[in-house]
C-alpha cells in the first residue's frame, strides 16, 4: 500500500511540474490543484480527492481541462478523471484517513455559504419583462472548439438546482457569441424552472435606468433597485461599459451583493477578463472573478461552416453553391457578428439577381469583412492549413485551446509565420487564432526568433513551410 501511494504521490508531482513548464494555468489554479491529491492510476483513469465541502461541478469545469492535458504529456497517453470528496474513499475494506483539508478557492468558500445562507421565500406572482430574444436558445447556438467551454458551463449552470458557480462571467472580443449564449440561459431557465424571475439588460441599460431613477427622485429610486435586487436571474450583456459611470458601478455592487447573499444566480458577459477592465472598481473586479469565468474565440473553419448552414436552413436560402460558402468560411473568420454580416449581403444579391454571386464578386463586395492578406496573397488561414500539415496536425487544434507541447510550438510557428508574411497586426492575428491577445502573438514571435538562433531542424521546417506557401 506504501509503494502505490508513493508511486501516486511521484507522479502527481511530475503532473505539477508540466503544469508549471507549460505554463498551461495561471500561478492561482497551480497552487489550487497542487492542494488535491492523487489516490490511484488504473491506466484508464485518475482518481483524484478533492476537499470536502468543495463544489464538485466548480472543480470539474474550472481544472479538468489542465489536468487532463497535463497527464497525458507526462504519462503519453489520455487518462479520464473521476473526483472523490475527501474520506468517502475504502480502501481494503477500511475508512482511509482524510488528509488535511485543502482550503478552497475564496469563490467556492463565499458560494457554499451564501448556498447554506440562503432561504427559500415566496416566489412573487409579479412577472416582470424579461427582455428575453426567444430566438437565441441552445438550440440554434452552434458549439465548437472556440465556445465547448463556455457552452457547458451555460449548460450545468441551466440544469443543476444548485448554484454549481456564481457569478458565471462569460468574456471574448465582440461578435464572439457572448449575446446569444446569455439570452439562451435566461430562455432555457424560463422554461424549465417554473415562476422563475429572469431578466436580461445590457450594462448601458442598467446605467440609463439608474440615471432616470435619480433624476424622478421621490420613490423611484426604491422601485429601481425592488427591480433588480428581487429577480432570480440577473443577465448583464457588456459589464465593461459600466466602468464609465462611477455612481452606477457603486449601485451595481450593492445590487451584486444583494443577489449573492439571496443566493440569485448573476450571469455577466464582457469584452476582457474582469481584471482587464480599465477603470473598474476592485471591489467589482473581486466579485466578477469569484465564480466561472469562461472565454469564447474566434471560431474554427468547421464550426464558421456549421453556422452557415445553419442560418442558410433557417433562412431558407438555396441560391449559394458550396464554392460561395466555403468561401465564406475560409475568408471570415474574425467574429461570427462578421459571419453573418457576410452570410446576409451574399444572400440578399442572390436573391434580388436570383443567381449565385462569383467569387470576383465576393471578393470585391465583403473586402471589408475579410482577413487581411498582404500584397503575396498569403492569408493567415492559408498558413494555419500549411503548417497543419507539416506537423500533422487539424487547423482546428491549432486555433483550440489546448497548450500541449506538440500544438503549442506549431501553433507559435504559425504565428510567427503570419507575422513575416501578411500584414496583418497582432490583433488581427490574434482574433485568426482562436482570439488570442496580441501579447500572446508577440510572446510566440519572441520565442521561435530565439530557437530559430540555434535550431537548424525548426530554420528547415520554417524554409519548407514558407516555400510551399509562396
Amino acid at each position: 500500500m506504501e509503494k502505490e501511494k508513493q508511486a501516486s504521490e511521484a507522479l502527481w508531482a511530475q503532473i505539477m511540474q508540466d503544469l508549471r513548464t507549460h505554463g498551461q494555468a495561471d500561478g492561482y489554479a497551480i497552487d489550487f490543484i497542487s492542494g488535491l491529491r492523487l489516490v490511484e492510476d488504473t491506466g484508464t483513469r485518475l482518481i483524484i480527492e478533492y476537499p470536502q465541502g468543495l463544489m464538485l461541478a466548480w472543480l470539474e469545469l474550472n481544472y479538468s481541462e489542465y489536468i487532463e492535458n497535463a497527464a497525458a504529456n507526462v504519462l503519453k497517453s489520455p487518462r479520464e478523471l473521476d473526483f472523490v470528496e475527501a474520506g468517502t474513499l475504502t480502501l481494503t475494506g477500511e475508512q482511509e484517513t482524510p488528509p488535511a483539508p485543502v482550503t478552497p478557492p475564496p469563490a467556492a468558500r463565499k458560494e457554499a455559504g451564501a448556498q447554506r445562507r440562503a432561504t427559500r421565500t415566496t416566489r412573487t406572482t409579479t412577472k416582470i419583462q424579461s427582455n428575453l430574444n426567444e430566438d437565441y436558445t441552445f438550440e440554434n447556438y452552434v458549439v465548437g472548439s472556440s465556445n465547448h467551454f463556455a457552452y457547458a458551463a451555460a449548460q450545468a449552470l441551466v440544469n443543476s438546482q444548485e448554484r454549481v458557480f456564481n457569478p458565471l462571467f462569460i468574456y471574448g472580443n465582440s461578435g464572439m457569441g457572448k449575446t446569444h449564449l446569455l439570452h439562451a440561459i435566461g430562455n432555457a431557465l424560463r422554461t424549465r424552472r417554473e415562476n422563475v424571475q429572469v431578466l436580461y439588460v445590457t450594462s448601458e441599460q442598467f446605467t440609463n435606468a439608474y440615471i432616470e431613477a435619480i433624476r424622478k427622485r421621490g420613490d423611484a429610486l426604491e422601485v429601481f433597485r425592488k427591480k433588480y435586487r428581487k429577480v432570480d436571474v440577473l443577465l448583464i450583456d457588456d459589464v465593461q461599459f459600466m466602468a464609465r459611470a462611477d455612481k452606477t458601478q457603486e449601485e451595481f455592487f450593492h445590487t451584486f451583493n444583494a443577489l449573492f447573499e439571496s443566493g440569485k444566480q448573476i450571469v455577466l458577459s464582457a469584452d476582457c477578463p474582469a481584471c482587464q477592465i480599465t477603470n473598474m472598481d476592485d471591489r467589482l473586479k473581486t466579485r466578477f472573478s469569484q465564480g466561472m469565468t469562461v472565454e469564447l474565440t474566434a471560431p474554427c473553419y468547421e464550426m464558421r461552416m456549421a453556422i452557415l448552414r445553419q442560418k442558410m436552413l433557417k433562412w431558407q436560402q438555396n441560391l449559394l453553391s458550396d464554392e460561395v460558402v466555403e468561401f465564406l468560411a475560409r475568408n471570415i473568420t474574425q467574429s461570427v457578428r462578421a459571419l453573418e454580416g457576410a452570410l446576409v449581403r451574399t444572400s440578399t444579391f442572390a436573391s434580388f439577381n436570383n443567381t449565385c454571386p462569383s467569387i470576383a464578386f465576393l471578393r470585391e463586395n465583403l473586402a471589408d469583412l475579410m482577413t487581411r492578406r498582404a500584397s503575396s496573397g498569403i492569408s493567415i488561414a492559408d498558413i494555419q492549413q500549411r503548417v497543419a500539415s507539416e506537423f500533422g496536425l487539424r487547423v482546428d487544434d491549432i486555433n483550440g485551446r489546448r497548450r500541449t507541447a506538440a500544438i503549442a510550438h506549431p501553433r507559435q510557428v504559425a504565428m510567427f509565420l503570419a507575422r513575416q508574411h501578411t500584414s496583418c497586426s497582432l490583433q488581427d492575428i490574434g482574433a485568426a487564432f482562436g482570439g488570442r491577445d496580441h501579447g500572446t502573438v508577440l510572446h510566440a514571435m519572441r520565442t521561435i526568433e530565439e530557437k530559430l538562433r540555434y535550431d537548424s531542424s525548426l530554420r528547415d521546417t520554417i524554409n519548407r513551410v514558407a516555400e510551399a506557401l509562396a
